[in-house]
């Protein structure tokens, strides 16, 4: 009876504190989309987009929050599984004393974060073009929200009213594609640019 009850008592604790959870029932943060997200990293890590053996990039002045004033991007089709989709990876340097030239000169110093946007099949999300989105520490764990990982449709509300971070912020890029950087082309997307 005693286990019982501190079966019962532990299950009201964990569904008490997901109700104080904002994020709780969120379209992110699943098992699902941590499972995914760490295979994304797994794959970005053989490509050397991500991790200490990444291609060096020309980093930029032009970040603002949640990304870093200094960035560097990298784009390109990449296989997960049986998906072939596009992906957009932006390494964020905001660390102090961070410049165009000091992160030249020591990326891993002043890396504070790796934001991605992929392209998933078809039916993922298709409001949102399929786009997949995560937000990893250097080391590839993935950042959180309150105790919600930022990965999956982040952070895809029940209408267009309470969407907010990533989807609600792309979603006003030009051109329809939730991609701000006008030299990135989305492979098949119809341009009215």
């Amino acid at each position: 009876m005693k286990l019982f009850s501190k079966t019962i008592f532990l299950m009201m604790a964990i569904v008490l504190s997901m109700s104080n959870n904002s994020y709780a029932g969120s379209a992110f943060g699943s098992a699902e989309d941590i499972l995914f997200a760490n295979k994304l990293w797994s794959v970005m890590s053989a490509n050397k987009l991500v991790g200490k053996q990444a291609k060096p990039l020309k980093p930029f002045f032009g970040g603002a929050k949640p990304h870093g004033m200094i960035l560097e991007l990298a784009y390109q089709n990449l296989i997960l599984g049986n998906n072939s989709g596009f992906i957009v990876v932006k390494r964020n340097y905001d660390k102090d004393g961070a410049t165009v030239e000091s992160v030249s000169k020591n990326r891993l110093k002043y890396l504070s974060s790796i934001t991605v946007m992929y392209q998933r099949e078809t039916g993922y999300d298709p409001e949102n073009l399929n786009w997949f989105w995560a937000k990893y520490t250097p080391d590839g764990t993935l950042f959180t929200k309150g105790t919600t990982p930022l990965a999956g449709k982040v952070a895809k509300g029940k209408s267009r009213e309470e969407t907010k971070g990533c989807l609600f912020c792309h979603s006003s890029a030009g051109g329809g594609d939730y991609i701000f950087y006008p030299q990135i082309k989305l492979p098949g997307h119809k341009y009215g640019r």
